[in-house]
């Protein structure tokens, strides 16, 4: 079952792309951070002016609220990135590479599985922004499976 409806395509797969660029600076701390919520924001007012909804009065809280609490996952996204570089013999290069990938890869599924789980809120348009925040966060917890991947790999084909 797909979860992005192809309207809303076009705006996911930027968001994606931009999402998986700024994937290096991972390496520089929570750089990437800043950078996602950007994207995030504005992928959620894109999102919100195609759907038509008055859902989220507040975008920038709104995904910022949800970043936070996706910390315990960032955070292991994180120690997998910096775990490339405890590896023995893997050098310093490889070592980097593995790093923004797995960042990439990171930045890439939480913005897919945030633009799912908006586009389905505002499907809806009956919550308040505390709700909104709530469902995201719940939404965005779980690991993503086969059929997501897949989407993911149409979405950047289109």
């Amino acid at each position: 079952m797909e979860r992005i409806p192809s309207k809303y395509v076009p705006i996911v797969k930027k968001a994606l792309i931009a999402s998986a660029s700024v994937a290096p600076l991972g390496l520089l701390g929570g750089w990437d951070a800043a950078a996602i919520a950007t994207i995030w924001t504005t992928m959620f007012i894109a999102i919100r002016e195609k759907s038509n909804s008055s859902l989220g009065k507040d975008p920038k809280r709104i995904a910022l609220a949800v970043a936070t609490g996706l910390i315990k996952y960032y955070i292991g996204c994180k120690a997998a990135t910096f775990a490339c570089f405890c590896i023995p013999g893997l050098g310093p290069i490889v070592a980097i590479v593995a790093a923004i990938g797995i960042s990439g890869v990171c930045n890439i599924y939480f913005t897919y599985s945030f633009a799912a789980a908006l586009i389905d809120l505002m499907s809806k348009n009956n919550y308040s922004d505390d709700d909104t925040i709530d469902t995201l966060i719940k939404l965005l917890k779980k690991l993503p499976n086969v059929d997501e991947v897949k989407e993911i790999a149409k979405i950047y084909k289109s």
